[in-house]
């Protein structure tokens, strides 16, 4: 083997065993957002409102439920897709990776009336995210997570990650980094055969 050979093969393995840390039931604690407001709260409103709230994301239990704006300003919620495969993607306009996955995101999205393509956009202001996904002619699903929570909650380490939940909202996996236009066909097609 040569040493090209042997890198390949050591890349694979640390991607394969970060997929399997991703998505072996982890649990994260999550802190919900302070609202800004001055209000007068009585003793047990203000210790409710700082409990921290923890989600678990394991592979074959349901995925963890989350509400956020589109670019239109409605609520979305993950689970508004039940029914649907949702491939939730999350993405940033910065990201080089992204970029390039957003073409096949867009025609797997119109390809597969079973799919909801739900992209994440984190941290970014609206306007950048309006901009980017109009002058790349994307219609699929665009929501903003705006201060990150969602992105912490499904543990994204990094641009782009995709998450697979199936028709009933039983998380199926994820992969971390880019994917191509046949890994994702693959992964719908494992998802659609082991219902």
């Amino acid at each position: 083997m040569n040493k090209k050979s042997i890198g390949i093969i050591i890349l694979i393995g640390v991607l394969l065993a970060g997929l399997y840390y991703l998505t072996m039931g982890k649990k994260v604690e999550v802190i919900p957002p302070q609202d800004n407001a001055v209000e007068e709260r009585n003793e047990e409103d203000q210790v409710a409102s700082q409990e921290k709230q923890v989600f678990e994301i394991e592979v074959g239990k349901e995925a963890p439920n989350f509400i956020l704006r589109n670019l239109d300003g409605e609520e979305i919620s993950l689970q508004d897709y039940r029914g649907k495969i949702v491939l939730i993607n999350f993405w940033a306009t910065w990201c080089v990776y992204c970029d390039i996955e957003m073409p096949d995101l867009q025609k797997l999205d119109k390809e597969n009336e079973d799919l909801v393509v739900l992209a994440v956009n984190v941290m970014e202001h609206k306007e950048t995210v309006e901009k980017y996904i109009k002058e790349g002619g994307y219609d699929f699903e665009v929501v903003l997570d705006e201060d990150g929570t969602i992105a912490r909650t499904y543990l994204v380490g990094g641009y782009p990650a995709s998450y697979f939940v199936d028709e009933e909202g039983i998380f199926q996996g994820a992969v971390p980094g880019m994917m191509t236009y046949e890994q994702m066909n693959q992964a719908l097609q494992h998802i659609r055969e082991n219902k």
